[in-house]
């Protein structure tokens, strides 16, 4: 027999197979140890990829609109070394307006800024008030698009945010952190409504969000790559080119190839220290349905918090349509995404003990490692997936 230790949060499963079984290992190409964030931000801020430093693009009396669509490891340690680099260039803070979803939970951070930040505005975008949006285009694709006033009437945009793989966006994070997220009601449920496809992994979203975020001049991107764990791996600033760069270096880090498919997928989200929402079982699963074959089993082991009634309730109505969705933990497209996986193979969370629960999630309950390994006892192929929220497996025609 193989033996497998198997970690995720604060556990560690031992996996037992036989010998003559396929087994393939997908684990991220990251650096050990791994790096400083301090370190990472401050080289970042100072060697920006193809722009000039921010705090020399910009004037004393310009407005900034600083976007946070999503929290990141190093959320807010990152946020803080942005501020002070804008108020180095004597950016007055009462200029400074922090634009976010309501997912981005701006209640569990803005107490912990620095008191030399208190003039900061935060506004929360609400895609439902007309009277916070402004006209910026109109095309045959769109139709009449409105986006956030504040970011539309600012001297200069910085865009904070993640590099991920995503369905929707192929890529998200960037321009994907403008357009949609930032739009108006209608144009979210419009876009909400493009992720009925068949593939997994389009980049549906991006050529859109590229035309838009073109239309708003040059806006300044800071792009954090995720390590394991809480860790950041890299952290890129400036504007396209450093968008690119960004997205060369997540597949050199969290993207593998194979040329097989598996009855088994077991993906492993999380470490000890890092927080798991529903969110990031989504992603595992949208990782995962790639390699595993039909009809086949996937296992999500992980140990994660959410709020199982709201996520039911997205489940219920995929959320398609809804201008609402903008307000949801979830976006759309990955519930979108779990509903149809959940319908071509059998899901397995370690998260709920209780059949009635984890059943609301379309999705069936592993209580303990040896279920695990009776179920790949005779299993056509396994497949362990490393942080499988966080990575992409090709699969390559032979």
């Amino acid at each position: 027999m193989k033996e497998f230790s198997l970690a995720f949060g604060s556990k560690v499963w031992e996996f037992k197979m036989r010998k003559e079984q396929i087994v393939c290992e997908f684990s991220p190409n990251l650096k050990i140890p791994q790096p400083n964030i301090p370190e990472l931000i401050r080289k970042a801020l100072s060697q920006p990829v193809g722009y000039p430093e921010l705090k020399r693009a910009v004037t004393p009396d310009d407005r900034l609109a600083i976007v946070l669509v999503d929290q990141f490891n190093g959320f807010l340690e990152i946020l803080v070394a942005v501020l002070e680099h804008i108020s180095g260039a004597g950016v007055a803070m009462e200029n400074v307006t922090l634009v976010c979803l309501a997912c981005t939970n701006s209640e569990s951070w803005v107490d912990n800024l620095p008191d030399a930040f208190d003039e900061i505005k935060i506004e929360v975008h609400n895609p439902d008030n007309k009277k916070s949006h402004a006209f910026l285009t109109s095309s045959e694709e769109i139709g009449k698009l409105y986006l956030n006033r504040t970011i539309i009437e600012a001297d200069q945009i910085v865009v904070l945010g993640k590099r991920q793989y995503d369905p929707y966006f192929g890529i998200s994070g960037a321009e994907g952190d403008l357009f949609p997220a930032l739009a108006n009601s209608e144009v979210i449920s419009a876009c909400s409504k493009e992720v009925l496809g068949e593939d997994i992994n389009s980049d549906l979203g991006k050529k859109q969000a590229l035309k838009v975020t073109w239309l708003l001049g040059a806006p300044y991107f800071v792009q954090v790559l995720e390590g394991s764990n809480a860790g950041v791996e890299e952290i890129f600033a400036g504007a396209d080119e450093a968008n690119r760069f960004a997205e060369k270096k997540l597949d050199e880090i969290w993207k593998q190839d194979t040329l097989n498919t598996f009855g088994l997928v077991i993906a492993l989200v999380g470490g000890p220290d890092e927080k798991i929402g529903f969110v990031q079982l989504c992603r595992a699963l949208v990782c995962a349905r790639r390699v595993v074959k039909k009809n086949g089993v996937v296992v999500l082991l992980a140990q994660a918090e959410f709020n199982l009634s709201d996520i039911k309730k997205q489940l219920e109505m995929k959320s398609i349509g809804k201008s609402e969705a903008a307000f949801s933990l979830v976006p759309p497209h990955l519930i979108k995404h779990w509903v149809d996986s959940a319908s071509q193979c059998k899901v397995y969370v370690s998260t709920f003990d209780g059949k009635d629960d984890i059943g609301r999630l379309l999705a069936l309950p592993l209580r303990s490692a040896q279920e695990l390994c009776d179920l790949g006892s005779n299993a056509d192929g396994v497949a362990f997936i490393r942080d499988a929220h966080k990575s992409y497996i090709n699969i390559k025609k032979r």
